[in-house]
């Protein structure tokens, strides 16, 4: 059963984007977090969510994990601080339709091996500086945070194009890849393990965030 369930486990983590990771960024000492004053938004939970890609010759897959609750202030037209909770509770596969598989596959990614959802129920990112970027019709914004996995708070930078319509701001990422293990992530890797050889999960997870906000009612 370990064996099946570390199998599971190597399909979602053992990336392509390992060897080709889109947009690695590497975490950085936490920073201070920003503290600017505008009009105060609130994350729509419903709409929001973070995706995960995992990749590994002959098969790829994908989820989400849920955003629990957050809230922004717009100054202008410019983001001046922020941050959401991560319910790591709310960790899914989508495309494994067998429901004892994919049921398997994502305890395993709550437990002690990977996330210890148990200890560490909630994670979070919270903004530190976010820069305007013209002439890219991909990223309209530059957007620094201090995102916390387990015990470890690191900040991370990645594009995203944030656009307004009517009252509503959205927020897209570009797809990006952190490494695992700068957030004690280490269950199975292979530059922490040498000796795994090729029974290894990769360090390079992909993500790609999306955050929807307008006023409170």
């Amino acid at each position: 059963m370990k064996t099946y369930l570390f199998a599971l486990t190597v399909l979602v983590f053992a990336a392509s984007c390992g060897n080709n990771p889109k947009n690695k960024v590497e975490g950085s000492d936490a920073q201070s977090v920003a503290s600017g004053e505008g009009v105060n938004l609130v994350v729509d939970t419903q709409a929001s969510s973070i995706n995960w890609v995992g990749s590994k010759p002959g098969g790829d897959h994908h989820g989400t994990i849920a955003i629990k609750e957050g809230a922004l202030a717009i100054n202008g037209e410019s983001v001046a601080s922020g941050s959401f909770i991560i319910d790591m509770n709310a960790i899914a596969d989508k495309d494994l339709t067998d429901a004892k598989m994919n049921e398997m596959l994502v305890n395993h990614l709550k437990s002690a091996d990977f996330f210890d959802v148990a200890t560490y129920p909630e994670s979070s990112f919270a903004i530190t500086k976010v820069e305007a970027v013209t002439g890219n019709d991909s990223i309209t914004h530059n957007v620094s945070g201090n995102l916390k996995l387990k015990d470890v708070d690191k900040n991370i930078t990645f594009g995203a194009k944030i656009t307004k319509e009517g009252d509503v701001y959205k927020a897209v990422t570009v797809p990006f890849t952190i490494d695992r293990t700068q957030w004690n992530v280490k269950f199975g890797s292979k530059s922490l393990f040498a000796e795994l050889k090729d029974n290894i999960v990769n360090d390079n997870i992909e993500l790609q965030i999306t955050i929807v906000a307008k006023a409170a009612q």
